[in-house]
């Protein structure tokens, strides 16, 4: 199979160059790692590239079926990556042009916000609140709440609507800087500036973008008095989007080894069916853990996703060889 991503997204021309301004920086050191699960240096390469058109390896490990980057920006390069903010010049959907435009539509959703109360949860479909009606449905006792990576704010306007006492931390300055306009506790840093004790913590969609898991989750467990929320991409049946900001690509298998090697037992997962978002919950317990890895079910599960990957690989490249691939895109979304 070809080693070329295909799915790729539309980008703006602000984006195209950010991302030429990325690819040109010198100062961006990479890294080669062995594999994080098993520690086996032997992998095979899947893509060479990413959604956005990126020079970024994604491998396999040959002994354990982990996905993840490598080679990887190393730790300074991560840092410089998220504090300067050119992940979110890079990754903003939105038309900008400058950094004051992301500071101006970020403002604005903040000031759009509107508090939907916790419901049962539909995992048909990923919904922005679903996160809060999984958790909620499981009717856990908690007060205090911390977002690690908490972004925008949404998440912890959605629990200071429901009377808890909320903190958040986030690289960004300029996500700070909306949330002191609207009164959103939180501070500027990230895993390595964690201290206090929380109820319940929250990390969402930035496990994958950390550098040493083991060590984040330590950290973690540290600030954790009662229960872990996680939220990752995840693949259960097909491959999730492949994209130079993740480190690490999750499945149940290997999420929960991560987490249940540690000072924390499963309370519940799911994940939604269309975008394959992987939800899950953890109780602190007093006794380290130990989670036993299925190295048989990993193996299947990459094989089985790459087989349909490979499939639609070849579908779409007879379709844009066609010229029909549009036409084919607006009768499917027509379709649904």
């Amino acid at each position: 199979m070809s080693k070329e991503y295909i799915h790729h997204i539309n980008l703006s021309d602000f984006q195209k160059k950010e991302i030429k301004k990325f690819e040109e920086d010198s100062s961006y050191r990479y890294e080669e790692i062995d594999c994080p699960i098993c520690l086996n240096a032997d992998y095979k390469v899947l893509f060479k590239n990413e959604r956005h058109k990126i020079k970024q390896k994604t491998v396999v490990c040959l002994k354990c079926s982990f996905m993840f980057s490598n080679p990887r920006m190393d730790y300074s390069s991560t840092k410089k990556f998220y504090n300067s903010d050119a992940y979110r010049f890079i990754y903003e959907k939105t038309d900008v042009n400058n950094k004051k435009d992301i500071f101006l539509n970020t403002c604005e959703e903040i000031r759009n916000y509107k508090f939907q109360k916790p419901k049962k949860p539909d995992f048909t479909k990923y919904y922005r609140t679903l996160y809060l009606d999984f958790i909620y449905q499981e009717e856990i006792k908690f007060e205090t709440v911390h977002d690690i990576g908490c972004g925008k704010g949404f998440k912890l306007l959605d629990f200071k609507n429901l009377k808890k006492e909320i903190s958040g931390i986030d690289p960004s300055n300029m996500f700070h800087e909306c949330h002191k306009k609207f009164e959103i506790n939180s501070k500027v840093g990230f895993i390595d500036d964690l201290e206090g004790s929380y109820d319940l913590v929250l990390i969402s969609h930035v496990l994958e973008h950390l550098h040493d898991i083991d060590a984040s989750i330590k950290k973690i467990e540290k600030i954790t008095k009662k229960y872990l929320f996680i939220e990752v991409p995840g693949h259960i049946n097909n491959l999730q989007s492949i994209q130079n900001a993740h480190n690490f690509y999750f499945s149940f298998n290997t999420l929960n080894y991560f987490v249940q090697n540690n000072n924390f037992k499963l309370i519940k997962i799911d994940y939604a069916k269309d975008s394959e978002f992987i939800l899950a919950l953890y109780e602190k317990i007093e006794k380290k853990n130990n989670y036993n890895y299925n190295f048989e079910k990993e193996k299947k599960l990459i094989k089985k996703i790459m087989l349909k990957y490979t499939f639609k690989y070849f579908v779409l490249k007879v379709l844009r060889f066609l010229n029909l691939e549009q036409y084919i895109r607006k009768v499917i979304n027509r379709f649904r």
